[in-house]
This record gives C-alpha cells, structure tokens and sequence, in this order.
C-alpha cells in the first residue's frame, strides 16, 4: 500500500498531508493537464503544492487529450520542458480535407497545419496523449520539491471562513477510498477536477454557476494500434467527409511499440449509444474505397458535445477554477488540454508572486478576467465549428460546405495557435492607447508588439559567446519581469549618455530598484538589445572599456557594480532574417528609398528583426517589460526619464514596495 492511500485508522494521513492545523500554501484538485503544469510552475518558483486526484494513473494513461499546440510548446519551452515533450510525441505540420464524394475521392485542399505569418519557431501540432503529458510533469513537479499526488483522495467540500475569508486557511474536506473523511487546510484551492469539478459544485454556495447547453451532436473518438491502410495522408491531419459523415483522423505518438491514430466521428444522436462495432463499421464505410486495418482499438469513448462555462472563475480569490472544470466544449479545435494548460500558467505565476510576498493579492484578479475572455471566445469558435463539421457528409454535402470549414479554420488559426491571445489592461497589461503604423511596420508587415499579447521571438545573438539564440530563451520562466532595453546602435552618438543615465535612474534613492531592496533581482532582471554588430571594436570598447560590464555576474554582483545587465544579458540584433509577413517577391523599391534599411525591408529582409519586428524605432530605442508568463506588459518607446516613468507607475501598480 502506497503512502498516498489510508488505512481505516488513518494512520499515513500524516505523512501525505502533514501534522494536524498545517496550512499549505496552494491545494491542487486533480491531477490532469491542469493540475500537473500548475504544480510543476508552482514548484519552480519555489511552491510546494498539495495535489489530491480521486482517481488512480491508470485511469488517466490512455485517450483524452491528445495535442499540444504552438504557444503551448512555446510556455513548455520557457519552463525547460518541451524538449521532453517532444521526444515522446508526433511532429504534424499538414491537414487535409478529403471528398470521399468525388469518382474517384480527391483532396480539397492542402494547408500547413499553421502558416509562418504567425510568426512562432514551431509551427506544428504536437500530438501526445493526456497521460504522457500528465506523467511527464508529474515526475517533474517530484524531482523539484518531492511532491507528489496523493491517490486516490477525493474532494468532497471546501468553505471560506465567514467572518474573514481573504485571509483565514480555506478549510477543504476530503474523502479516502475507504471513505474516511479528513480535512485539510490551504492558503488557495485550485479546481482543476474536470468537467464534473466536485470544486465547482461546491461553489454553488457562493453564487458560482455553471452555464451553458449541451449541443444536439454525438461523436465518438477511437485510439487504433498497428494499424495499416492505402489511404495517402495518414501521416498529415485530414477531414475526410463522406456521404456516411465526417471524420477527424489524427496520427498519433507510437504505444506499446506500434503506430496509433485516433478517430473522431460524428454519429446520430437519435436512438441508443452507439458502440464501438458502430464506429468501426463507420470508419470502414467513410473511407471507401481505402481500406482501413489494425490490431487492436486502445481506447474508445462516447461524448456529447456541450459548451459551458462557469459564471465565476474564483471566489474571493482564494478558490479558483481552471481547465474544464471552468469550461466545456468540444474537441474540435484540439484546445481543451492546451486552454487548460494555459490557464494554469497564468494562474501560477499571480499565485506565486502574491505568496512570495513580492505583489500586491490584488493581481489574482487578473486571472479571471483575462482567462475567462479567452474561454468565452473559445466556446463561440467551438461553436461554429462544431455545426461546420456536422454539416459534412451525408444531404448537405457540397464543395462549397468544405471550403466554408476551410475558410472558418484558416481565419481561426492565430487563436488556435494560441498567438492571438490579447489580455486586456489590468494592473499587469498598460492601458496603452493605440499609436499608428509605423513607416517600418508598412515595409515588414506584421502589428509590433502588442500589450498584452505574447512577445514575438526573433533570432539574436549573445554578446558574451557570440552564441546564436532566441531572445524569448533571455527570458525564461522564473518569475521575474524581464525589461528589455532595446538600444538601437549603441555607437550612436549620446547613446552611451543615455544608458548611463537610465543606469542612474533605475537604481536612484528612492527609486523602484531601491524599494525593492533586497528582494529586486528576485523580481525584475533587465535584457540589453543593441543593433551594433557584435564584431565591431568600436562596440567592444564601449562595453568592457566604458560601460565596464561585467562578464560573469556571479563574480561581480549588477547590484555592487551598479550595472543594469552583464554581457551574458547582451544582445546584438544583427543576424538578418526573411520576414515572416510580407510577399518578398511583389514589392519593388522606389527610387526615393536610399536608406540600405528601408531597401532590404522593403525586399522582405530585415537587418535587425528583433527591433523591426517589435517596431522599436532605430534611432531613439524603447524598453519594453515582459510579464513572467511571457505576455507583454507595457511597451514604451525612448530611453529618457519620462519612458523609466512609465516603467516605475506601472511597477508601483502592483509590486509590494
């Protein structure tokens, strides 16, 4: 018997949930996508969670969730887990869409899963199974802080105290398998239960409603193994629609040694629950005249397709709700596992910031008001493609059905992707009116950095080892703001002045640095950006000789060196890349543009694509603060006193000082 189990006298509750009246900073219900990454984030930033699940692994180890989308590999990336992620998954970069109608059946469009405009490193699906996901950050989460999931403890209840809810320990009941009921205490308790949340329904108390209807469709998904077949795509992603219906195919990760994909197939939501000979025989008929075998069927589920949505993402901030067990929808754009993924993210940094002590617990707030609107959004988009898919195959069946889907899919691929994502103004996204395009945005294409949307990657190189990278690697996921000092070229005359009197200003008596005292580089690191060419003498100079970084800050603290940054957090805009966003063919340079930049722009080539791309302008520079989920903060543009201003306010919004 394992620790996390209970005999009738209770006599390893101890050891899993420590001695009686302990409180623990976070209480984790289920121990899904959203579960794991909240106590893996939790974990890094130095937060030994508590995590309970009802159920055993073996529960969670096959079927569910099954892909991991662009910005979620992107956070995977920043919390230094994507690579193991990866290894285990299948890379899909085409979908397809199929008239099986057609004499003889024939593709009606061929696409990358998502176009480069979207301007992210990796442009494909992950497909990996919930289980893998779930394991992977599970040992993880236990490598870090020891913790692990206490199985199988049910959650039965949890109540805030009345007379002062916003500080007293959330009191939460739980449930062994032997049905000895304990209860536990926790700073904040977190939902992450599932579209039955127990969380949520004990919420009801509080005003909290689930809201929403269940869709008239039924569809049912089958994980396949050692499969074979004539088809051609079977490695892509196709939408194959027939006169018996559609169905959604998905190559999936290799079990127990052979090849896998998933099937999801609409069926009659008339009569009884169709079984698993049901969808076979479906299939079989859907993909005539191919020829479809395998060997076994792994997993098979039935579900009814519904979109709802709690009324209430928290209560009193201390009780939260994430994943499905704040919203439901259908699997038809693969983000439930991601959405729930991301959901945790955000929630995990506000949580650890307020229990560290460093923000205000007014910033927990903004987890529900920025992840609840990408819910909302995400259920009206299910919505649509839930009908679009439902209307392929059988009397509706036209080519003009197909290219509405094509054409719904291709409009929703930034949101898909998850690269769309604008977070609106709260004390941690500036309230930043809207400027017009700038001249170089005209000539790359693109929008700049947006405030509160993700910060946009771009190929740099390191000062300190020449090495190439990608600056979203200056800021990875440690809780910390990252301000960025884009210095445009450092060679400039009066820029050296200007960086130097921005150095005064950030750490000034009386200053936000100088408040922070101590607890500073816990919080804030800053990021230099120069488009000086990282082999120029003159630039070297002026780093070793004038600005006189250091090169190892271990050995000579920023703080004792009163320097804003080492060359380890220096950075040379200066490897010229293709932009993403314009046709590099179509455009011919008038001959009025004589500066050698606006030429190469104006040809698709940027010679600085992080400056050019986040639209810093290349002669006065800009800071931009980056929030430590990787979502822009503010953007702001010079290296004057009245930019450090706009920095510092937004500081004060919410830091403990």
């Amino acid at each position: 018997m394992s620790s996390s189990t209970t005999t009738s006298s209770g006599s390893s509750f101890a050891t899993t949930f420590g001695p009686p009246g302990e409180v623990h900073p976070v209480l984790i219900a289920g121990a899904g996508p959203a579960g794991t990454l909240l106590a893996f984030c939790l974990a890094k930033l130095g937060i030994r969670p508590l995590i309970v699940d009802s159920n055993h692994f073996i529960d969670h180890a096959w079927g569910r969730g099954d892909a991991l989308l662009c910005r979620t590999t992107e956070i995977l990336r920043s919390l230094g887990i994507a690579e193991s992620m990866a290894a285990q998954g299948q890379r899909l970069y085409q979908r397809t869409f199929w008239d099986m109608t057609a004499n003889p059946p024939t593709w009606t469009t061929i696409s990358d899963f998502f176009e480069k405009e979207l301007d992210i490193e990796e442009l494909y699906t992950l497909a990996i199974r919930q289980g893998l996901v779930e394991k992977t950050l599970t040992e993880a989460t236990t490598a870090i802080c020891g913790a692990t999931v206490a199985r199988p403890w049910a959650f039965v209840d949890a109540h805030l105290d009345e007379t002062n809810p916003s500080s007293e320990p959330v009191v939460v009941t739980l449930k062994s398998q032997y049905g000895e009921l304990r209860e536990v205490r926790a700073r904040y308790v977190v939902g992450c239960d599932g579209g039955r949340s127990k969380v949520r329904r004990s919420l009801e108390k509080y005003g909290v409603k689930f809201q929403g209807d269940a869709h008239d469709s039924l569809w049912c998904a089958m994980d396949v193994l050692g499969f074979k077949t004539d088809f051609p795509d079977v490695k892509k992603v196709p939408i194959v629609s027939a006169k018996d219906g559609a169905i959604l195919v998905i190559p999936r990760e290799d079990i127990h040694g052979q090849n896998c994909c998933r099937f999801y197939c609409e069926m009659s939501a008339t009569g009884a629950t169709p079984s698993m000979e049901d969808v076979v025989a479906k299939v079989h008929q859907v993909f005539q005249p191919y020829t479809i075998t395998w060997d076994e069927v792994n997993w098979f589920t039935v579900y009814n397709v519904g979109q709802r949505i709690a009324s209430a993402f928290d209560v009193h901030q201390r009780i939260f709700l994430a994943g499905d067990a704040a919203h439901l929808h259908s699997p038809k754009g693969a983000l439930g596992m991601n959405t729930s993924l991301m959901d945790a993210h955000n929630l995990a940094i506000k949580i650890a910031l307020v229990h560290s002590g460093f923000a205000q617990p007014k910033i927990l707030s903004t987890y529900a008001l920025e992840r609840r609107g990408v819910a909302v959004r995400l259920l009206v988009m299910d919505a649509q493609l839930i009908e679009l898919h439902a209307k392929q195959g059988g009397a509706s069946e036209s080519p003009e059905q197909m290219q509405k889907l094509v054409a719904y899919i291709r409009k929703h691929l930034a949101f898909q992707a998850g690269t769309d994502i604008t977070y609106p103004a709260s004390d941690l996204v500036g309230n930043v009116p809207p400027k017009s395009r700038s001249a170089m945005l005209d000539l790359v294409g693109g929008q700049g950095l947006i405030v509160g949307r993700r910060l946009l990657p771009a190929g740099v190189r390191r000062y300190s080892d020449g090495c190439p990278c990608n600056i979203l690697d200056a800021a990875p996921y440690d809780g910390r703001f990252t301000v960025f000092i884009c210095l445009s070229d450092l060679t400039a005359l009066g820029r050296v002045q200007e960086l130097t009197g921005l150095r005064d200003l950030v750490f000034r008596q009386g200053g936000i640095w100088d408040q922070l005292g101590d607890r500073a580089e816990k919080v804030v690191r800053f990021v230099g950006l120069t488009t000086t060419s990282h082999l120029s003498i003159e630039f070297a100079n002026l780093v070793h000789r004038v600005l006189d970084l250091p090169t190892i800050s271990a050995i000579l603290p920023t703080k004792k060196r009163a320097t804003l940054f080492d060359t380890t957090r220096l950075y040379n805009d200066d490897i010229p890349c293709l932009s993403p966003y314009v046709d590099h063919t179509a455009h011919t340079p008038s001959i009025a543009e004589t500066d050698i930049i606006s030429l190469k722009a104006a040809a698709g080539i940027l010679l600085h694509p992080l400056h050019q791309k986040w639209d810093v302008d290349l002669v006065s520079g800009g800071i931009v603060v980056v929030r430590p989920d990787g979502n822009v903060g503010i953007v702001n543009p010079g290296l004057d006193g009245a930019s450090w201003d706009v920095v510092e306010d937004y500081f004060k919004g919410f830091l403990v000082l």
